[in-house]
């Protein structure tokens, strides 16, 4: 046991008092009576058209929101800003009750003629109250830019990486719609408010409710990271054709790819003519290439970045489809068999790039072939992860796996020369994401655990290029028995897992998907996580589910519905005396308590505010994780899949004051601290080695090439084939014996 100091103590009773706040605000939140439940809906339902699944919002198909060779406005950069006040009542309220009284509280500031001559500038993406000093709340953004006059006629959409809370939209004074969840995206189509020609103007209302006076939003009371509000992710308009391509969500197998494919036709044609696609058949087109990263677009999020030569694909397969009525969604499905594929893994992160066409039966034909009418391009990776109950493994890719992982927050923070917070904001370049993810690899991770919210997008591509697992998750955090009660019956989680999965299908480096943090019920959580849990294999079913419970509870069974049993571990440091031994005894609890389930330690660590605490910081690393490699899941008889330090570097926090939360193994001038030094020297994983592999410029091979691809006549042909080749082998063996006179040989002559 090793005894606090003075200084250690004064530390551990400021985050006992954080603690008790939380258990305050649960109390008080408990006691607030139903009435301030919202009833705004969720704005994402799912539709079933012959039997495929088809998630609409706002009125249309769940887009993609990965970049797309479409025409493109980006709306990223300086918007004018006005701090409010505005009524939580009236943000909580259904809309076809309160929209009328919104207008009347925005007295004009959502009409394109509005003088916002005395608004400030603000950036967008960002937020309306960085750390340390901001304070959440409400706040109007307008936006002017103007659009080609060509968009007339096409599916204008105006699109949202995020925006937290809840935020309505207005284009030129019409109101499109309104989203809640402050991590994942929403898009509206433009319609008959889009003015093609001439100037235009946003004006988007976002209620930021600060955490702890409501018990129905998500989250919802004191959280351990800075609640950024506004517009914290990209805005942008695309203009595909009226009849275009939605979505394409690879569904990868080890030896197949199924890509299930919505088409949809726009009812709104932005003011322009009639569409001009009067077809009623099409082609769709689909094309695999490899995917080459070099560091020339290592960071492009244009997938034909990737692709070395247009004119030669791995594999092509065309199928004839029916396009969709006015305002209405189509669904198929495309499946190519792949005999040779490359795995994607942390160790080889094997990627392709995937392009549907769609081809009118009308188009034009050209000396290249048929004109395509719209394109759709992703990437995506051909990998199995699952779970052997008889070894309560994680397998993946049929081995078993155990991966050292990190916690990350996806902000950028600036430090004074003093060491203390400057500012910060929710928003990463691209170059800031690659160096997070670089000072990961330093240290022998090759798992990330993105914070308690869905991963920023621009992390989960470099994730899938460079090759790091990744554990994301709704923010359901320190959630109790009421607060699971409330946002479940309004249906908030459900959402926010229905956006996640959708948003990240095609990420192959997304092999978890969280549902809860630190949470407490046992009823309650258990039929929470089991809803979450079949609203993702319904979706998705290419990852495992879990949550992070407490670590000081290892028999907790409410991990029962989900694939891997999760905790936060903190022995030595929040409770229990001996690191590794406390540690040790509670994952043979956790073992015991869920047979057949890999563990996960999704959070071990400590802070370093002080001196002291760096080498009382090194002492818990050292010590706490032999116990985790004591059990590794990739040995015969390890139980535990992946362990993940809280956390690669110190990140802003509103919890009791403290401002920054000093667990990294960076210090904010980007030297490692003595636990960092320890971890690099312990960990030694080929995660991340994507740079390696890709970026050699004398690796000068394709990553895979499928034998085959085939369509709709696979089973028909496999059969033939399969019945062909046993007719041949019969008449092979019945011309032997009928040559040998009908004597067979028999190991008893």
């Amino acid at each position: 046991m090793h005894e606090p100091t003075g200084a250690a103590i004064i530390v551990r009773m400021r985050f006992a008092l954080a603690a008790a706040m939380v258990l305050v605000v649960a109390l008080l939140c408990s006691c607030l009576p139903a009435s301030t439940i919202g009833s705004l809906s969720p704005t994402l339902t799912v539709a079933d058209d012959l039997g495929l699944a088809i998630p609409m919002q706002n009125g249309m198909p769940v887009p993609t929101f990965s970049w797309q060779p479409r025409p493109r406005l980006d709306l990223d950069g300086d918007w004018l800003v006005e701090t409010a006040d505005l009524d939580a009542s009236l943000t909580m309220t259904a809309r076809d009750s309160s929209l009328g009284a919104i207008e009347a509280e925005a007295a004009g500031r959502q009409l394109p003629d509005y003088d916002d001559s005395a608004w400030q500038p603000i950036a967008v993406p960002g937020t309306t109250n960085p750390p340390p000093d901001g304070e959440e709340g409400g706040a109007w953004y307008r936006h002017a830019f103007a659009v080609p006059r060509s968009w007339g006629g096409e599916a204008a959409m105006v699109k949202f990486g995020s925006a937290n809370y809840v935020a309505d939209v207005w284009l030129n004074g019409t109101w499109l719609g309104y989203h809640e969840g402050g991590s994942t995206p929403f898009a509206f189509e433009a319609g008959d408010a889009l003015r093609p020609g001439e100037e235009n103007v946003l004006a988007v209302r976002v209620d930021t409710i600060p955490l702890g006076t409501r018990s129905d939003i998500v989250p919802w009371g004191i959280v351990d990271w800075w609640n950024y509000g506004g517009i914290t992710g990209s805005v942008w308009m695309e203009a595909p054709p009226a009849t275009h391509i939605a979505r394409a969500d690879v569904i990868p197998h080890l030896d197949a790819v199924d890509v299930d494919i919505t088409l949809w036709h726009s009812a709104r044609l932005g003011g322009g003519d009639e569409d001009p696609a009067d077809a009623t058949a099409a082609r769709l087109r689909l094309s695999i290439y490899a995917a080459r990263v070099d560091e020339n677009n290592v960071l492009d999020p244009d997938p034909r970045a990737l692709v070395a030569d247009l004119d030669d694909p791995l594999a092509t397969l065309n199928r004839e489809v029916d396009l969709p009525s006015s305002g209405q969604a189509g669904s198929t499905t495309l499946s190519l068999l792949f005999g040779a594929a490359d795995l994607w893994s942390p160790a080889r992160p094997a990627l392709y790039v995937l392009r549907l066409e769609l081809i009118p039966e009308d188009a034009p034909v050209t000396p290249f072939g048929a004109e395509p009418s719209d394109e759709l391009w992703d990437t995506f990776g051909i990998r199995h992860v699952a779970v052997d109950p008889d070894r309560s493994a994680v397998l993946l890719n049929g081995e078993r796996a155990f991966f050292r992982g990190v916690g990350l927050h996806d902000e950028a923070l600036q430090f004074r020369s003093s060491g203390d917070l400057l500012t910060g904001s929710p928003s990463e370049t691209p170059q800031q994401a690659a160096d997070e993810l670089a000072d990961a690899r330093a240290i022998g991770a090759d798992l990330i655990r993105t914070g308690h919210e869905p991963a920023d997008p621009t992390t989960l591509m470099l994730a899938d290029r460079l090759g790091f697992a990744v554990w994301e998750e709704i923010p359901l955090y320190h959630a109790t028995p009421l607060i699971f009660d409330r946002t479940m019956s309004r249906g908030i989680p459900q959402q926010m897992v229905r956006e996640m999965a959708l948003r990240d299908m095609n990420r192959p480096s997304v092999l978890f998907h969280g549902f809860a943090n630190e949470s407490t019920g046992v009823e309650e959580r258990t039929d929470a996580l089991a809803e979450l849990h079949e609203i993702d294999r319904a979706i998705d079913g290419t990852r495992l589910t879990g949550q992070a419970a407490y670590g000081w509870q290892p028999d907790d069974p409410t991990s029962a519905p989900l694939d891997v049993a999760g905790f936060t571990f903190y022995y030595g440091v929040f409770y229990g005396e001996d690191p590794g031994l406390d540690t040790r005894r509670a994952l043979r609890a956790a073992h015991e308590a869920n047979p057949g389930k890999p563990i996960m330690a999704l959070e071990f660590g400590r802070w370093a505010d002080l001196a002291f605490d760096e080498e009382r910081q090194r002492v818990i690393f050292e010590e706490t994780y032999p116990a985790f490699e004591r059990y590794r899941g990739d040995r015969a008889d390890g139980f535990v899949a992946g362990v993940t330090w809280w956390t690669l570097h110190d990140f802003a926090t509103q919890l009791g004051g403290i401002g920054v939360e000093n667990f990294g193994l960076y210090r904010p001038d980007g030297s490692l601290r003595p636990a960092g030094v320890a971890a690099a020297a312990t960990y030694s994983t080929p995660g991340g080695g994507g740079a390696d592999l890709m970026l050699d410029p004398e690796l000068d091979r394709p990553r895979a090439r499928p034998e085959r691809a085939v369509g709709d006549w696979t089973l028909v042909g496999y059969l033939a084939y399969a019945i062909g080749l046993s007719l041949a082998i019969m008449s092979l063996g019945l011309l032997v014996l009928t040559r040998r006179g009908g004597r067979a040989w028999s190991p008893w002559r």
